[in-house]
């Protein structure tokens, strides 16, 4: 029988029960108290087995996070002497398919916002610009028999990997970025004998079980196939549902499309826009009273319209025009001497170039978030056979994240940075991004005017690969490190 001591449920208490050099773990489970995981948890009381508290188990898998380990080696350790039983207490509640794992982060993000709403600076609570971020990635796995693994697209690295898509709609409240909603897919693929990227015989040898309708996993296991345009239609409703308020909804071109904007602005009765990269493509706008593709109305309007931004060295054009029966503004964008034009496309149409720019690229956090869920907090490095135990790791990350973005907002870079690196190094870098961020675009920018490379594609590369971003980050820190002397020595 599994043995933990009671005093885990209060985060001070059992900061108590560890060692001097558990710094790192101190500091978190300061904040971990504050979303009152028990009382946060009791809607999920039916799935209490065995006299196991649901919040007892989840805080132990998030110590698992927090120290960048495995449930094994912490069960072999019997978490610090907190815990004494079998492994299987929690790869049962991952597997569980009567688990609620949608309805557990949105209870952590919405308490996020309510601690930050409290704590917070309420005069600039109020002017911030809410976003909605979404965006994809690639979870690669090893194993054909993980249930509804297929192969699927990387459009970084340009080949087919096995895994899943992970979509993640995310929220932006001004100053923090969190993962407040996800869908895994799969994608068939063209060729009618080798669906998903598998021989049949593979796919029927992926584990499988039953579920019924009324349990959540039914419903996650068949978004398998939804089409992802879908799924963030969907989860976009559900989070304004949940009480988030934004702005704008920002995405890249693979999701600007009528169907996206005409949904999002219907949401909240048109008081949500849409804001994004669009294709230059064959697709028709309204302008000037005729139907135009992107590059006709490029080549129309190019004289007149043109202007130079000092302040991000590019070059725009910006028109007014009608999509679909939807008004939208649009931003040709040129970095620097490239000839490569770029469409940014708004259906806020008071919006300036500069304002319209520097919100899109808000859009980067996602990216950010990415980094620093798979380098840091083992996103996708779950190999389960089951599904719902690939739901349930990809939420642990999500709310793992959530508890750290608290952390990070109310602490000192200082003190943080610190707290990290008596644990890992590399965990220090999960403010990296947001510390050297303005360097690290102004160094971008350049390189774009200079050699006229595409910044989005650069951006992109340097986000998803581990190696590339590291190798950033050391020339960014030396430079901001040699500034920071030269300062000092002034």
């Amino acid at each position: 029988m599994p043995v933990i001591a009671s005093k885990i449920v209060d985060s001070c208490e059992l900061a108590n029960v560890l060692s001097n050099d558990d710094q790192t773990l101190r500091g978190i489970l300061g904040f971990v108290g504050q979303f009152n995981i028990p009382a946060l948890l009791k809607p999920f009381d039916a799935l209490k087995t065995k006299g196991l508290a649901l919040s007892d188990i989840l805080i132990l898998l998030f110590l698992v996070r927090f120290e960048h380990t495995s449930i094994y080696l912490q069960v072999r350790k019997n978490f610090k002497g907190l815990f004494s039983g079998d492994k299987n207490v929690f790869y049962r509640l991952q597997n569980n398919s009567n688990m609620d794992w949608r309805k557990l982060v949105f209870s952590f993000v919405t308490k996020f916002q309510r601690i930050v709403e409290v704590k917070g600076n309420k005069d600039n609570e109020q002017q911030a610009i809410r976003c909605f971020i979404a965006d994809d990635t690639t979870l690669e796995k090893t194993g054909k028999t993980i249930e509804g693994v297929g192969k699927v697209f990387d459009h970084v690295f340009g080949r087919w990997i096995l895994g899943y898509k992970m979509l993640v709609l995310g929220y932006w409240d001004g100053k923090t970025f969190t993962g407040i909603d996800f869908t895994l897919h799969r994608e068939r693929g063209q060729n009618a004998s080798k669906p998903y990227g598998l021989t049949i015989k593979e796919q029927n040898e992926q584990f499988s079980k039953t579920r019924t309708p009324e349990q959540p996993s039914y419903t996650r296991l068949k978004e398998l196939d939804c089409s992802k345009l879908d799924m963030l239609i969907d989860m976009l409703k559900r989070a304004v549902k949940h009480g988030f308020k934004a702005n704008y909804v920002l995405v890249d071109s693979w999701f600007m499309c009528e169907e996206l904007i005409t949904s999002i602005r219907s949401i909240r009765k048109g008081m949500l826009h849409a804001l994004g990269m669009c294709k230059i493509d064959r697709r028709k706008y309204l302008f000037q009273n005729k139907e135009l593709t992107a590059s006709e109305i490029l080549n129309k309007a190019s004289r007149k319209n043109g202007h130079y931004c000092r302040k991000h060295k590019m070059q725009y054009i910006g028109v007014f025009a009608m999509y679909k029966g939807i008004p939208v503004k649009l931003f040709f964008v040129r970095y620097g001497n490239q000839d490569k034009w770029h469409l940014i496309i708004t259906t806020n149409l008071t919006i300036s170039f500069i304002k319209a720019i520097e919100i899109y690229q808000i859009r980067w956090t996602i990216e950010v978030f990415f980094k620093e869920c798979k380098q840091y907090l083992k996103l996708g490095r779950c190999q389960s056979t089951d599904f719902d135990g690939q739901i349930a790791d990809c939420t642990l990350t999500l709310v793992t994240h959530t508890i750290l973005s608290l952390q990070r907002r109310f602490s000192a870079y200082e003190t943080l940075g610190g707290l990290y690196q008596s644990i890992r190094n590399e965990m220090g870098e999960l403010n990296l991004w947001q510390r050297l961020w303005n360097l690290f675009l102004h160094l971008v920018k350049e390189l774009v005017e200079l050699l006229g490379i595409d910044v989005e594609q650069t951006l992109l590369t340097l986000f998803s690969d581990n190696d590339k971003t590291n190798r950033v980050y050391l020339v960014l820190q030396g430079l901001l490190n040699e500034d920071i002397n030269i300062k000092k020595a002034a």
